[in-house]
């Protein structure tokens, strides 16, 4: 079962911490920590649910409480946008409200000097893409694109 886990720091935590923090609920089959969340693979369904309960809002750092829970797919048939040349100053949440302005995002997350965003619509992505290509975002001008890594539409 894919656990999401929000609010992590992700300059700061690695896999090997996770995976020790989930592994007395059950057998971690892997960990990857991006930015500001990551995610965590366990075998068992019971043990992922018990790891969901008991770590929901746990700090693993003073302040951070940990946002734990079931991870849910993406819809298909969004329209995925790679964002190149992202300042290390601009959240996921900055850059969700960018976009947003352009039409609904599904998803959005910032990993080191670039991000991928899921719009709905294609309309959308790519008034997103004409309007913000180049813009001047925390500093740096960002690239915005049709992802083009493997499927440029959701999986």
């Amino acid at each position: 079962m894919k656990i999401f886990v929000g609010n992590v720091d992700g300059a700061d935590t690695t896999p090997e911490e996770l995976a020790a923090l989930f592994a007395p609920y059950g057998t971690v089959m892997s960990c990857a920590v991006m930015k500001q969340f990551a995610f965590v693979h366990m075998r068992e369904n019971a043990g992922a649910l018990r790891a969901i309960e008991a770590l929901h809002g746990h700090e693993l750092r003073p302040g951070r409480a940990l946002v734990v829970e079931m991870s849910r797919p993406r819809p298909l048939n969004t329209w995925k946008i790679f964002v190149g040349n992202v300042s290390a100053a601009c959240t996921s949440q900055e850059l969700r409200s960018l976009f947003e302005r352009r039409g609904r995002v599904i998803e959005c997350d910032v990993v080191k000097d670039y991000a991928f965003v899921h719009m709905e619509k294609e309309a959308d992505a790519k008034a997103a893409i004409a309007q913000l290509n180049g813009k001047e975002v925390k500093g740096k001008r960002i690239n915005v694109e049709l992802s083009t890594k493997g499927n440029w539409r959701s999986w």
